[in-house]
């Protein structure tokens, strides 16, 4: 038996996130193990470092399989690219211990988002375009309370967590390009529960503009109170780098 550490980049735009699910073919991890099936002959399942929600893209996502063939990086990388879609790339294949586990030995997950406040023709769809031009000092404000081993249940769409929706943040910030009218959200945890990037990011950026009072959103989050906020659209998200 051997495992297989594979890196990924894709454009989740018209998938429904990462993660197989029943009765659904329209996934990244459905249609990666059906293409690996294909190769090795067997059935083939991968574990994936992170869950992307529906729409969200990778840059670098990693995912590991087992397997009794023995694969040889260059012939399997054209023959597996061959297959997959366009929107789907495998970039690197790599043997690792049978131990390695892609989604718990992970120690920390990347992520940014793009936000325009200008028009844009190209690369439209991979920003969020917004009409305001938000105030940062005020964002700052609040970031530390996002810092370190918190609770992120007013943040997020689960409704239950094994591990009490704590997640350990350890960086937010935002990249503004004023020249470009492009602004960089990004942000780095231990962990990141269902659209907890989108909603991080879209209260900050409604602090910003003066829709929630920086002292109301402390209150709220602190208590574990579901905050009214935006939900950014998934469009502008980008899974960037998987630490080990």
């Amino acid at each position: 038996m051997y495992n297989y550490k594979i890196v990924i980049e894709y454009n989740g735009s018209k998938y429904n996130g990462w993660q197989r699910q029943k009765d659904d073919n329209n996934t990244i991890q459905g249609i990666l193990e059906d293409a690996i099936s294909t190769l090795t002959k067997e059935k083939i399942t991968l574990i994936g470092s992170s869950r992307t929600d529906s729409g969200v893209h990778a840059l670098n996502q990693v995912a590991n399989f087992k397997t009794t063939s023995l694969i040889e990086k260059d012939i399997f990388l054209y023959s597996i690219n061959g297959i997959l879609p366009r929107n789907i790339t495998v970039k690197s294949v790599n043997k690792v211990n049978l131990n390695f586990n892609s989604r718990h030995d992970a120690y920390k997950r990347e992520y940014f988002y793009q936000i325009t406040t200008v028009k844009k023709a190209v690369y439209s769809e991979y920003f969020h375009r917004i009409y305001f031009n938000p105030d940062f000092s005020l964002i700052n404000s609040v970031i530390p309370v996002l810092i370190g081993y918190k609770s992120f249940r007013s943040l997020c769409k689960n409704t239950s967590d094994n591990f009490d929706f704590k997640c350990d943040v350890s960086e937010i910030y935002f990249k503004e390009n004023k020249s470009k009218g492009e602004i960089i959200f990004s942000i780095s945890s231990s962990r990141f529960l269902h659209s907890m990037v989108r909603a991080i990011g879209g209260v900050l950026l409604d602090i910003g503009r003066n829709k929630i009072h920086p002292d109301e959103f402390k209150s709220k989050f602190i208590s574990g109170e579901k905050l009214k906020t935006t939900y950014l659209p998934s469009n502008g998200l980008f899974l960037s780098k998987i630490f080990y």
